[in-house]
This record gives structure tokens, sequence and C-alpha cells, in this order.
């Protein structure tokens, strides 16, 4: 059956913002992009925008300084939904520091390699959505035919 007939697939991620475990996200979503079909080069698009939103959504470690991981904070959620026609990926933290200036270079980042990119804050999350068109039924059913089973 060709992935898009295949009911919407939700895969949830919480990560700690410590060490190297933040690196399993943009696999996670390579993976996930890579069995609906997506290109290479979309693959490696969607690989640095949700390394560019990771950087918007880790605190300040000072003014002027990039982003840091400290020990013992709160996790880093993701949510990667498969729908019809959109992959949509979710990632929030517990609200803290504010996120960054609409302006600067990640969020640059984010429009250039995405489709539609939002962020909002609800209750105690700050949340970037990144949202990606889905590859045509055809470039699906191609993928079907080389499927790992």
């Amino acid at each position: 059956m060709p992935v898009s007939e295949e009911r919407e697939d939700v895969l949830l991620l919480d990560v700690p913002t410590a060490g190297d475990y933040l690196s399993v996200l943009p696999t996670a979503t390579a993976a996930v992009a890579t069995r609906l079909g997506f290109s290479l080069d979309a693959i490696e698009d969607l690989r640095a925008a949700v390394n560019a939103a990771v950087t918007l959504l880790l605190p300040e470690s000072g003014r002027g300084r990039a982003p840091r991981r400290r020990a013992g904070e709160d996790s880093l959620h993701c949510r990667l939904e498969v729908r019809d026609e959109v992959l949509q990926i979710v990632l929030s933290r517990p609200k803290g520091d504010p996120l960054p200036e609409q302006g600067n270079y990640q969020w640059q980042v984010l429009r250039a390699l995405t489709d539609e990119v939002e962020s909002d804050i609800e209750g105690a999350l700050s949340t970037i959505r990144i949202r990606q068109r889905r590859p045509s039924s055809e470039t699906d059913a191609e993928t079907e035919a080389y499927r790992i089973r």
C-alpha cells in the first residue's frame, strides 16, 4: 500500500537538552522524510531546518553567545506528524528565555528551507512549527517499489 493511503502517523520524542541527544531530532526527521519519498536534497533541507529550530529553542548562555546545552534542564519535545499532504514538525520547550528575534540567521534558514514556519507561546511552552509539503503521489508510488520490508 502506498504511504499516502496509510493512516496519519505521529512520532513523539522527548530529548534532553544536554549532550549530543539533540542529534536524534534531525535524524528522526530524515528517517520519516525518507519513508515519505522526499528527495535527498529535501531531506537535507529538513535536517538543517530542524537543527535551526533546535538552536532557536535552546536557552541562551549569555548575550551575543551561541545557545548552550545545560544539563538538568527540561527536555525538548518533538512531534513529527505525517498528514495526507504535509509533514509537520512541532518542536517545543518549556517557556523560559524568549525566542530570538524573527530576523536572525536561524529564522532566515528556517524560512528558506521550509514551506511554512511559525512560532508561538502556548501556556508553558515555546513552540516552533515547520510544515513541508509531501512529495506527489507518483513519488510515493515510486518509493513504495523500493521500500525495505
